[in-house]
């Protein structure tokens, strides 16, 4: 799940020339004059996976499966699903065998935010640029297109072989969206709310929310593509780790997006140190693993707004 939207702090950015510093879709490529990311490759991938393994358009019932298409193909930077591929290539195993994960990854994904929008959370009427689910086929659709959506990722991961894989990947994203992830992050950062506006929290407070709403799914994302991937639990723990620092940072550099979050406990500056220390631990964890962890690499290095004092692209809600 992701925060609601806040004002989009006015700063200025330039852009690099010679490489994308963030996940670009393959128009923006071709309009920039810019080489796709290594991990286009892994985009491209997903979005072909997300399409076949998505109910068609058409089929009975076809009007949840029109939202439910509609709110996962509709152009997402697919950041879950592509830390999913690169986890499972940086413990040395095959990132396509990993198809299946990676795109269960993105349903859930796809499932929060829907639910985020509805007018009981963050009443949102846009997302990404187009009216929300509930905005495009009435609350009704929006909120069973997300649960068709979580029962979907679900199904995928029982069919991944071994049936042993298949429990240990269930279990791990199970665990991730539910109560003790996902869902009981999304439940405290409502509780911290009062009156329609949000009470000022303790910084370990908002770690904690921040690490089960935003961060524990992230995490899972790099544990899946470890789980695929290899046998030795010390890569796996390495993982794990970078995970846990990766899916933080990415919650305080949306913050520092949208002017909200953190930058209600401390400056601009403080985030953005905060925001380097963990991707700092991250990278850390990624460089154990050699050439193959360059992906992890430059996933750490997309959420980086600054770099050695040179402005770079932020995010754009991811």
């Amino acid at each position: 799940m992701e925060p609601s939207s806040g004002k989009i702090l006015n700063l200025k950015i330039k852009k690099k020339s010679n490489r994308p510093p963030r996940l670009w879709a393959r128009g923006e490529i071709v309009r920039a004059g810019l080489k796709p990311a290594p991990t286009f490759s892994y985009l491209v991938m997903i979005e072909g996976a997300l399409e076949r393994f998505l109910p068609p358009e058409q089929a009975y019932p076809a009007e949840v499966h029109e939202a439910m298409r509609y709110a996962v193909l509709d152009g997402g930077k697919r950041f879950r699903p592509i830390l999913v591929l690169s986890a499972c290539e940086a413990v040395g195993g095959d990132p396509k065998r990993a198809l299946l994960p990676a795109c269960a990854v993105e349903l859930i994904h796809a499932y929060s935010l829907i639910h985020d929008d509805l007018p009981a959370l963050d009443n949102d009427d846009l997302r990404r640029g187009k009216p929300t689910c509930h905005r495009k086929f009435g609350e009704a659709l929006a909120i069973l297109a997300g649960d068709a959506l979580l029962t979907r990722a679900f199904q995928l991961l029982s069919e991944v072989k071994p049936a042993r894989k298949a429990i240990l990947l269930i279990q791990e994203l199970s665990e991730a969206a539910g109560t003790s992830g996902m869902i009981g992050g999304q439940v405290d950062d409502i509780l911290s709310s009062q009156n329609g506006s949000r009470t000022v929290l303790r910084s370990s407070k908002l770690d904690s929310i921040s690490q089960r709403k935003t961060g524990r799914l992230i995490q899972a994302s790099a544990v899946l593509g470890a789980l695929l991937g290899t046998e030795s639990k010390a890569k796996r723990e390495r993982i794990r780790r970078f995970g846990a620092a990766l899916g933080l940072a990415f919650q305080v550099a949306d913050d520092i997006m949208d002017g909200d979050g953190y930058l209600r406990l401390m400056s601009f500056s403080q985030a953005e140190e905060k925001l380097k220390s963990l991707l700092t631990r991250a990278k850390q964890e990624a460089e154990t693993l050699g050439k193959k962890g360059k992906g992890l690499l430059q996933l750490a290095d997309f959420l980086l707004p600054c770099a050695s004092g040179s402005p770079k692209l932020i995010p754009q809600k991811i």
